[in-house]
């Protein structure tokens, strides 16, 4: 788990504003490096770039300066073995929960059978069989999202990415699968690097956190969350918990204080542990 799988050097990302033709910095002389299996969240105020983070990571985009490696390697484009999870479920309408999750193998050119066995399998995994032959239609959101994690984990990446997965979900089916990504990431030994706007999300599935400071976004700590495992429901009242959520939730509204002073979009803290935004 020492050994590092992803390192960004001293990253820089801005972005035209189209109303005023300015340019706006998401990312400013960003640095941090993530061990391969960690699972690590990323939190901030909004507009603190953390999904430019994860989609430097993914290589949707590529920094104005310094360096984002995979394996020591710049990353230059989106690859298999760093597959992303969205908020959106992203699902083909027109196919079945079995078909969705062998699109991704039938596009490498893996054989049928072979790819129906596989799907079958991650299918399995996350909890569906039984609903393969089912109609994103007719499944729950929960059930979407099982799918679009089945199918993200069928391409046998070594890294998943996950930009507020859960965000769509009742808090029931929340928790519950915030769970199961736990149980996937425990089984497979994977790095996940999730993004979410859910302090408590982050505490109760994370081993470290990456706190980012207002606009432009910098790493402002990272920190260990060293609770008891394996995490259960009962996580979330463990007195270590709640030591975290105070500490954490003071350094995130030291951010959003911020913003405000700089007159940006603020970004508010609830008691629930949530970055809203205030408009």
């Amino acid at each position: 788990m020492n050994e590092t799988i992803f390192s960004i050097k001293d990253a820089s990302k801005a972005f035209k504003d189209p109303r005023h033709g300015t340019s706006v910095a998401a990312l400013e002389h960003l640095s941090l490096d993530i061990r391969r299996g960690e699972f690590v969240s990323v939190i901030g105020p909004s507009g603190s770039g953390k999904t430019t983070l994860l989609y430097l990571l993914a290589g949707f985009l590529t920094p104005d300066s310094g360096e984002v490696l995979y394996n020591g390697t710049p990353v230059s484009g989106p690859a298999p073995e760093r597959t992303v999870i969205f908020q959106e479920y992203g699902l083909f309408p027109w196919k079945t929960a079995l078909g969705n999750v062998e699109f991704p193998l039938k596009a490498r050119g893996i054989p049928a059978q072979a790819r129906l066995s596989a799907a079958r399998e991650f299918i399995s995994m996350v909890h569906l069989s039984g609903f393969e032959d089912k109609y994103p239609h007719q499944l729950s959101g929960g059930m979407k999202q099982r799918v679009g994690i089945a199918r993200a984990l069928a391409c046998q990446p070594e890294a998943v990415l996950m930009d507020e997965p859960f965000a769509a979900l009742d808090n029931i089916t929340r928790e519950l699968l915030q769970e199961e990504i736990l149980r996937l990431w425990s089984g497979l030994g994977k790095t996940f690097v999730l993004v979410t706007h859910h302090l408590e999300e982050a505490i109760f599935m994370s081993r470290r956190i990456i706190v980012m400071s207002a606009r432009p976004g910098r790493v402002k700590e990272s920190v260990v969350i060293d609770l008891p495992e394996p995490r259960t429901a009962e996580t979330k009242t463990h007195p270590r918990f709640v030591e975290l959520k105070s500490r954490l939730m003071r350094s995130l509204r030291e951010e959003v204080e911020k913003t405000i002073a700089a007159g940006r979009e603020p970004g508010l803290v609830n008691d629930m542990g949530t970055i809203k935004v205030s408009r």
